[in-house]
């Protein structure tokens, strides 16, 4: 029973470190010891945000030239690189094609997971399905804080709140994501709450590949 609560508990560890990554709480000792005052901007992703793009409403095959991603694969936060379908269409490949950098948004899903985020790395050439919204940052914005942002308790709310609901499936389009609104710090400070982030998830995976053992 002791064991069988470890993957709750895992949870709400890496929800209440996204949720003091993303207010500022994570970073203090930080700001305190480089004597910087908390002044995090309030901005709406839109303002820091190069643009938003549909992905590909084209049919995927079992085999072709570089994988689809599609909703099901962003797990967790991360993208998952199995169950991939693929596509040959050179047009649609250089349309889609994704850049390092790139956050992949889950616009349409079922209510509790629309709005799952991750970041494409550059691991492989990859295209993305029309389900996603691919998110381009700007220069005042890092990536992986952003994919924090709206995987964090407060990102969660927000697209519960602003989703429309079909028969099974919920919806969050470009424009109500461009609305979403979150404290941007420093591009310096950015970087020392991604690498925070990256340690302590780095112990939490460590402590589920043990529960799974």
């Amino acid at each position: 029973e002791r064991l069988g609560r470890v993957p709750l508990i895992l949870k709400r560890f890496r929800q209440a470190v996204l949720a003091a990554a993303t207010s500022g709480a994570l970073t203090e000792d930080w700001r305190e010891a480089s004597s910087l005052e908390f002044n995090w901007d309030e901005v709406k992703l839109g303002d820091v945000a190069d643009g938003f793009s549909y992905g590909s409403a084209a049919k995927s095959a079992k085999d072709g030239k570089v994988p689809v991603l599609r909703m099901g694969n962003i797990q967790n936060g991360v993208l998952d690189w199995s169950d991939l379908v693929f596509s040959s269409d050179l047009q649609e490949i250089k349309k889609y094609l994704l850049s390092a950098g790139d956050v992949l948004f889950n616009r349409t899903n079922s209510p509790e997971l629309v709005g799952k985020t991750a970041v494409f790395k550059g691991e492989r050439d990859a295209i993305y399905a029309g389900y996603l919204i691919r998110v381009r940052c700007g220069e005042r914005l890092l990536p992986d804080y952003l994919n924090y942002n709206l995987n964090s308790p407060a990102g969660r709310d927000y697209c519960w709140q602003v989703k429309s609901d079909g028969v099974s499936q919920s919806n969050i389009n470009a424009k109500k994501l461009a609305a979403f609104t979150f404290l941007l710090p420093s591009i310096k400070e950015q970087t020392e709450i991604v690498r925070r982030v990256e340690k302590l998830f780095a112990f939490a995976d460590k402590l589920e590949a043990r529960y799974t053992t």
